[in-house]
């Protein structure tokens, strides 16, 4: 069915000879053998004219149909392959009239073949003058038309489809009729919509979220300060009793821990919100050897102590909080490491990273909650270990901003080593 036109020729030419010297020695053997009109020498070589005339159109006749059969299977094998076509295809007459649609288009439009006959394309069309309006000058101009319509439904309903049509030419170059291949794109319009729509709730909850850190470090820091400020008075100018005093620390604890999470969920709602932040080059030696002054307090109420091996410069690509992820991890090695334990805080280099591990003497963190500690409000269960449940999820996103990781392992002398791989500067 495919082959090309040469070869074809060359078939046709071995049909026809071989038809041509087939009914030559038949007719040849009729006219010796049934009609004794000499021998089958005499009537092979020398035929009457007549007899030349009858075989050659004979020939002819043969060659003919085999043509026509030949045609014929090409033609089937065209509709077929037309009617299985996953997308519509159909053919129209210059003025519109539907001559051909294939199964696809049917399923589009739910029309059944019979429905089709005699239609206008006009009247498939939402708008029915848009045919005349736009794809027929664009088609006279170009030749072809491509792009999206409206269109209706046997129900009743419109939808969009793509339609990429143009014209056909007879042998002479004269427009005949156009073709069409239709696309019902209806599905994808809707999941557009979806995600037009989940865009713009997702910059809604942004914006919400913005919101809600502002609020958080503007409305509610000031009136917690301020809490915290009157309570510290009120013990320094000395509880009537007892009871009193406990009342005045208590209240001044948990000023401090409301304090505490305001200022950790505006950081964090800030941090999820953003998708990029600017790099410069941090000295993460001068980050670290910081951090025994910044919790001088901390570290001397738990009677803790705190080391870093950080000799020299490791510059680092990062932004300036970084130094909010070590500090998050000593704060939290603090609070859930024993009183008196050791911190143990060290660089290394890891490549194209530098490596920054904080080992506490703490009870450990289970492999089943190694990740989920890095969860907002998540916490390995401690009974009297203050905090947000924020400090690893802050510190875990500031990580990931910088393109880092930061995981956690066992310390083979007893409990945790949180550790962080920065890129080098």
């Amino acid at each position: 069915m495919a082959e090309s036109r040469a070869p074809r020729a060359r078939r046709l030419a071995v049909v026809s000879v071989a038809a041509f010297v087939a009914f030559w020695f038949f007719d040849a053997a009729v006219d010796a053998y049934i009609w004794h009109e000499g021998t089958l020498r005499e009537t092979l070589v020398r035929p009457e004219p007549i007899e030349l005339w009858f075989r050659a159109v004979v020939t002819a006749l043969v060659v003919l149909v085999y043509r026509g059969r030949w045609a014929s299977a090409r033609l089937r094998l065209l509709y077929s392959a037309l009617d299985a076509a996953p997308d519509g295809i159909q053919v129209v007459d210059l003025q519109g009239g539907i001559a051909y649609s294939n199964a696809a288009v049917e399923t589009i439009y739910g029309f059944s073949p019979d429905e089709f006959h005699g239609r206008n394309v006009n009247d498939m069309n939402a708008d029915p003058t848009f045919a005349a309006r736009v794809i027929l000058p664009a088609i006279q101009r170009e030749g072809r038309w491509a792009g999206e319509i409206e269109v209706k439904h046997k129900d009743g309903r419109t939808f969009t489809i793509w339609l990429k049509t143009s014209v056909v030419l007879n042998r002479r170059g004269t427009p005949m009729a156009a073709i069409g291949v239709i696309r019902d794109i209806a599905e994808r319009k809707r999941q557009e919509q979806e995600l037009r729509n989940y865009a713009r709730q997702l910059e809604e909850a942004t914006r919400i979220k913005d919101l809600f850190a502002d609020i958080l470090r503007h409305d509610l820091l000031g009136p917690a300060a301020a809490m915290q400020m009157s309570v510290e008075t009120l013990l320094k100018q000395g509880p009537s009793s007892p009871a009193a005093a406990r009342l005045l620390a208590g209240a001044k604890r948990s000023c401090a821990k409301l304090t505490d999470m305001i200022e950790a969920a505006a950081t964090y709602a800030k941090l999820s919100a953003a998708r990029d932040i600017e790099f410069g080059t941090v000295d993460l030696g001068g980050v670290l050897n910081a951090l025994p002054y910044e919790f001088e307090l901390p570290l001397a109420e738990r009677n803790a102590r705190l080391t870093v091996d950080a000799p020299g410069a490791y510059p680092a690509r990062a932004n300036e909080i970084v130094s909010q992820v070590f500090s998050n991890l000593v704060s939290n090695a603090i609070k859930y490491g024993p009183p008196g334990g050791t911190i143990e805080v060290a660089v290394s280099d890891a490549g194209e990273r530098w490596r920054v591990s904080v080992a506490d003497s703490g009870e450990g963190i289970p492999d089943a909650d190694k990740e989920r500690v890095f969860t907002r409000f998540e916490r390995a269960a401690k009974e009297g270990v203050k905090g947000t449940g924020l400090g690893l999820a802050i510190a875990r996103r500031i990580v990931d901003l910088h393109g880092g990781r930061i995981w956690i392992e066992d310390n083979p002398r007893g409990g945790a080593v949180f550790c962080v791989a920065l890129p080098k500067a």
